[in-house]
């Protein structure tokens, strides 16, 4: 993985924790809004993320905000 991937990763990741929490939410919580478990919210906030399209529209959907949102780090 190059560093630009990387860095995108972490920042995502980052930014997925930041929304949920300032929505309240734990990992279990926003993880079963979308289908999936605890451990893949987990896995994207620690080692980062790299979701697919429909991934990342989910998240954003259930964070309340727009995919455009989501990238604004």
């Amino acid at each position: 993985m190059d560093k630009t991937q990387e860095t995108f990763r972490r920042k995502l990741g980052r930014r997925i924790e930041k929304l949920r929490e300032e929505k309240k939410l734990e990992q279990g919580e926003l993880a079963a809004m979308i289908g999936r478990d605890k451990q893949f919210i987990n896995r994207y906030e620690r080692q980062g993320a790299n979701p697919t399209a429909f991934i990342l529209v989910q998240i954003a959907d259930a964070l309340g905000v727009t995919p455009n949102d989501l990238l604004d780090f």
